[in-house]
């Protein structure tokens, strides 16, 4: 057994945040080694995340005026998310300067997400800047660039900061290419985390069943209006129901016809919602990676094309690049493959190169 420092992603009000944390946190904890998240982060990286950002404009000022009323579905919210953490994860205290920050571990482990973003300064920590003891091990678990321009500006910036990783993968195929030739080093290309749990595990922390009829289940980050118009294509009598990144969804007109809006949702809730839906449509990669393991009927659709890679490397993996919506006017309904041999190779695979770093 050893002693395992997880550094991610762990704090952000955010699904997809926690769902990779516990795909990894979990796995590590089934294979018998001692883990715990190590609680780092700053006041402002966490203020990134805050109902309320300072505002840059009148403009702004007045539309956090209108989105007050929703505060406190966000409070309900973020308490949900906190119970959450609290029942399923061991955390150091929480530490806010990374000189006070123990890298005691036998083993000190990246975990995924856009960890490795070098455009924001306070990713840092995620590259391990510290001195290694004898024997200590640094590894990396399918951290993330979050960006689709590798350039020779970035190769530079993360080739020092790799140098001394005794294990290194990534989430895509693109990033683990790139960091095979800036570390010369070998990269496996990996699975997300979400992945290292199959669905028998996601179910035993789904919540029941939240909508008693049939529905198309909408996970909106910034894809507003198409994701509607997708979904109420396909919901012929069926409610449609959405989780939206945007508190006043319900007050816009881009989002009429959807039927139930859901303002609140913990972890267990957004589980179910996928778990239980006829239908998926998203615009999140993890969203998308959910949909996925519970082999539903899904369509993605690209809102932000700087962000599409993460989504296109996973689908491409599994011969699904059709269930990929560029265009809304070629959005049609389509019968889903089977790929569950290829995912099944793919989540083996990814558990191989964790087992190695463990048991080698």
């Amino acid at each position: 057994m050893k002693t395992v420092g997880l550094l991610t992603f762990h704090f952000p009000i955010n699904y997809g945040a926690y769902l990779q944390t516990y795909g990894l946190y979990s796995y590590i904890k089934e294979t018998g080694n001692k883990i715990e998240i190590i609680n780092y982060f700053t006041d402002e990286h966490m203020s990134r995340f805050d109902f309320y950002q300072k505002p840059k404009s009148i403009k702004e000022v007045i539309s956090y005026v209108f989105k007050t009323p929703f505060l406190t579905s966000y409070l309900k919210k973020r308490a949900k998310f906190k119970k959450f953490a609290d029942i399923q994860f061991e955390m150091t205290p929480r530490y806010k300067s990374l000189s006070d920050v123990p890298f005691k571990y036998d083993v000190v482990i990246t975990g995924s997400d856009q960890v490795f973003n070098i455009n924001h300064s306070d990713r840092v920590i995620y590259f391990q800047p510290f001195k290694k003891s004898k024997n200590q091990i640094k590894a990396a678990y399918a951290p993330s660039f979050g960006i689709n321009n590798l350039d020779e500006d970035i190769k530079n910036k993360i080739r020092d900061l790799v140098t001394d990783f005794d294990y290194l993968s990534c989430r895509e195929e693109l990033g683990a290419k790139f960091l095979a030739d800036v570390s010369g080093k070998n990269t496996e290309h990996v699975l997300d985390p979400v992945f290292l749990a199959d669905k028998d595990k996601w179910c035993s922390i789904s919540s029941k069943r939240l909508i008693r009829d049939d529905y198309v289940f909408i996970y909106d980050l910034n894809g507003k209006k198409p994701l509607v118009e997708m979904a109420k294509k396909l919901a012929k009598n069926r409610k449609i129901v959405i989780i939206s990144n945007d508190p006043m969804a319900q007050l816009k007109k881009i989002y009429k016809g959807c039927d139930v809006f859901v303002k609140s949702a913990g972890i267990e809730d957004f589980i179910s919602y996928i778990r239980y839906a006829d239908v998926v449509i998203t615009d999140s990669f993890h969203g998308t990676a959910m949909s996925v393991l519970f082999k539903k009927e899904f369509y993605t659709y690209i809102a932000l094309q700087s962000a599409s890679y993460r989504i296109l490397s996973l689908l491409k993996l599994l011969s699904l690049e059709d269930r990929l919506i560029n265009n809304l006017a070629d959005f049609r309904e389509l019968k889903l493959v089977d790929y569950e041999g290829k995912l099944n190779e793919l989540i083996t695979k990814s558990k191989t190169y964790l087992n190695k770093i463990f048991y080698n």
